[in-house]
């Protein structure tokens, strides 16, 4: 709403209720809208803890670590490819790349697992050492 369409609200209330009993209509609408919210919140808090709502909320996001971790394995799969063709012929730290590749393949569960609860952690340790191990001016 705008500032004119409470102005309009406002007047032809005070103009309906009167100036005398306006303040008491006021505090009273504020109180009912303050119950039904308060009403409205204790049911979708109600209604969203008895169908699990934080395990829903804990699973997409899971979901969404293995998806960046697969996104990761497969960026170093091409980086991979890419140094054994020989493609890529610019210095990188080999046991930096090394422990990246080991730190993504023990986050990673093995096919036919269920998927594992991750840590922020592991995206971490991606994020910072992704561009260590990586050859200069590579980037996942």
């Amino acid at each position: 709403m705008g500032f004119f369409e409470i102005l309009l609200i406002a007047v032809v209330a005070l103009l309906v209720v009167g100036p005398e009993r306006m303040p008491e209509a006021v505090r009273s609408a504020a109180l009912t809208f303050g119950k039904v919210k308060r009403s409205l919140s204790s049911a979708r808090s109600e209604i969203e803890k008895q169908i699990g709502m934080d395990e829903i909320r804990r699973q997409i996001h899971n979901e969404d670590v293995m998806d960046n971790l697969s996104k990761i394995k497969a960026g170093l799969s091409d980086i991979d490819k890419q140094i054994d063709s020989g493609e890529v012929a610019m210095p990188y730290d080999q046991e930096a790349y090394d422990e990246l590749h080991s730190q993504v393949g023990a986050a990673l569960p093995s096919t036919g697992e269920e998927s594992v609860a991750c840590e922020n952690e592991i995206e971490q340790i991606a994020r910072t050492k992704a561009n260590e191990a990586l050859p200069a001016g590579s980037m996942l």
